[in-house]
């Protein structure tokens, strides 16, 4: 029931904005129209240009997230590498190999100096590199330290979780944070070290003779990848395969901890993106392949829209400069239209008045222009037709007083007094009553207290009441005979239709004719039409006089009168036929259209 009713308001509703658009003036429903399509196409444009612009940038930052990586993965490598050919230009030098050789539990100081001095050279033309340590089997330590010196023995170094690694390694190095704790002290504030560590093996024989030891800072790291990656707007976290900090970023301790969190999930799905503070990051992991190291990236996705930023003011300021020109526009248009609409308008307003005047205002040839020019040709039109039914409605009036005065002359009234006072004399009182009374009903009838239009069954009754004083003066010198169907008697037609055809029929037919005469008087019904029929068995026409009623050119009021009644009245699709046949008689067929006269 609710669903109903809050259909019905809906629809009562969207009736009622369609009903008070479409009533305002056409200026406003087009900049309406327009600022509405406009306002859809940039809402579905903005939708749109966000997704795609979401996803090329999230591909972008991804695709920059790789790179990053990639390039902190081969920065890495490099730094390694570079500790790596230095460390074989140590194990492989031939004082090194010597004096491990044929070092003893006496260390001859001498030895000493020149290894230190040769070690030296690298940790003065390496940044990267802070110290190297070289261990021999009897504990002799040669080293080279840029910073503080750290002190620990052959033991320690046996008792390292990763001495077996590198002993597994047979001459490779292994990489490990602070030298795996060799280096860490908590109570003194030590820079962190990726500690380069290898055994030195007897060129000859391939026995240990040594272990080799070198501290990589870690800030050659973070100059060189950080540092560099944080100006790009990408943070990197480089971490050791048990996932100690190698170094990192400066970066939020609780984005620090996220990235932690997800990095195993985004190296296995390439990226990830996470909400931190209301921010949205996109975390990228990979693993290095030559020593297992984490490289973790962490890109704001919300630096997007600072790249984006000043598309994004091109696009609003496009939008506003067309909105404004789309509604300067569409009342411009709507002007170009309704200015001569309202010129039109007030032109016609003079119709109200009954006054039909032209237009006359510039138009061009478009629709204004055409409105205007066939409101001309109607306004010349109507006032055309209104001149012809003034025409012909006095016309119609002057007939039908031609015939009411053909009816009324004073001949015929003399001719039935005549008749009447013959018939008194005579001492025939029925005779009299019977004319007297069809004389009557003659009047009462065509009269028809003024109406124009009356049904088929009254103007037969007038036309009997006629011919029953006609056939007592002529004294019965004619008979009549009826064919009236039935259906026809209630049919509405204009008076005065028949009298003058059975009065011309009388005088012009019968009259002169020796013997008696016949009238024929039928009305019948066909599709469409009702048909009337007067037909005589007089003297006839003869064909010219024939041809000049038929083309109005006779000077007789009857059937003139008649015919231009009828056309005034039913149009050019009533048909008026009169044929004739000299000594034969004469037949006039009306067919009357069935339409209402009233």
């Amino acid at each position: 029931m609710n669903n109903k009713i809050n259909k019905f308001r809906s629809s009562f509703v969207f009736s009622s904005l369609k009903d008070k658009y479409l009533n305002l003036k056409i200026s406003s429903k087009i900049a309406i129209y327009f600022s509405v399509i406009f306002t859809i196409a940039t809402i579905v444009l903005n939708f749109t240009y966000d997704s795609v612009n979401k996803t090329y940038m999230t591909e972008k930052i991804k695709q920059s997230s790789f790179e990053a990586l990639e390039s902190a993965e081969s920065s890495t490598n490099i730094i390694i590498d570079n500790v790596s050919n230095a460390s074989k230009m140590i194990v492989s030098s031939d004082d090194i190999q010597s004096n491990l050789k044929n070092a003893n539990l006496q260390m001859d100081l001498e030895i000493q100096n020149n290894i230190n001095k040769y070690l030296t050279q690298f940790t003065n033309f390496n940044p990267n590199i802070a110290s190297i340590y070289i261990l021999d089997n009897y504990n002799n330590k040669y080293y080279s330290e840029n910073n503080t010196y750290k002190s620990f023995s052959v033991d320690e170094i046996k008792n390292m979780k990763w001495y077996k690694d590198v002993l597994d390694k047979n001459g490779g190095y292994i990489l490990k944070l602070n030298g795996g704790g060799l280096f860490h002290n908590k109570e003194q504030d030590y820079e962190s070290y990726v500690s380069f560590i290898r055994i030195i093996n007897d060129l000859n024989t391939q026995e240990k003779i040594g272990v080799l030891i070198i501290n990589i800072n870690e800030n050659a790291f973070y100059d060189s990848i950080v540092k560099v990656s944080n100006k790009s707007g990408t943070k990197l976290i480089i971490e050791d395969e048990s996932n100690n900090i190698i170094t990192k970023p400066d970066i939020d301790s609780e984005i620090f901890k996220e990235a932690e969190k997800e990095k195993s999930y985004a190296e296995n799905k390439g990226f990830i993106i996470k909400k931190i503070d209301k921010k949205d990051y996109i975390i990228s992991s990979i693993k290095m392949k030559n020593n297992d190291w984490n490289l973790i990236s962490v890109s704001e996705y919300s630096q997007l829209g600072e790249q984006s930023k000043y598309i994004r003011y091109f696009i609003l300021i496009f939008i506003c400069v067309n909105i404004v020109l789309i509604i300067l526009g569409a009342f411009g248009i709507s002007r170009m239209i309704t200015k001569p609409l309202t010129k039109l308008h007030q032109s016609m307003r003079a119709v109200k008045a009954g006054e039909f005047k032209a237009v006359d205002i510039k138009t061009y040839n478009d629709e204004v222009g055409e409105v205007k020019n066939v409101y001309n040709i109607m306004v010349f039109h109507i006032k055309f037709l209104l001149n012809k039914i003034r025409e012909d409605e006095k016309f119609k009036r002057k007939a039908e007083l031609d015939v009411l005065m053909s009816q009324i002359k004073p001949h015929f009234l003399y001719n039935t007094f005549d008749t009447i006072s013959s018939l008194a004399l005579s001492g025939e009182n029925k005779g009299v009553y019977e004319v007297i009374k069809a004389l009557g009903a003659f009047y009462r009838t065509s009269l028809s207290n003024g109406r124009d239009v009356i049904t088929i069954e009254e103007e037969i009754k007038t036309i009997k009441s006629y011919l029953v004083i006609q056939n007592v003066r002529y004294k019965n010198k004619f008979e009549v005979q009826y064919n009236l169907e039935q259906n026809c008697n209630n049919f509405r037609i204009i008076k005065l239709v028949l009298q003058p055809l059975v009065e011309n029929a009388i005088y012009h037919g019968l009259r002169n004719k020796a013997d008696k005469g016949l009238i024929k008087i039928s009305t019948y019904e066909e599709v469409g039409k009702v048909i009337l029929e007067v037909e005589d068995n007089g003297i006839g026409i003869d064909e010219e006089k024939l041809k000049n009623i038929n083309e109005n050119n006779t000077t007789g009021i009857g059937v003139r009168a008649t015919k231009e009644r009828l056309r005034v009245f039913y149009g050019e699709e009533c048909k008026f036929i009169v044929t004739s046949k000299k000594d034969i008689g004469t037949k006039i067929v009306i067919e009357i259209p069935k339409k209402d006269v009233s």
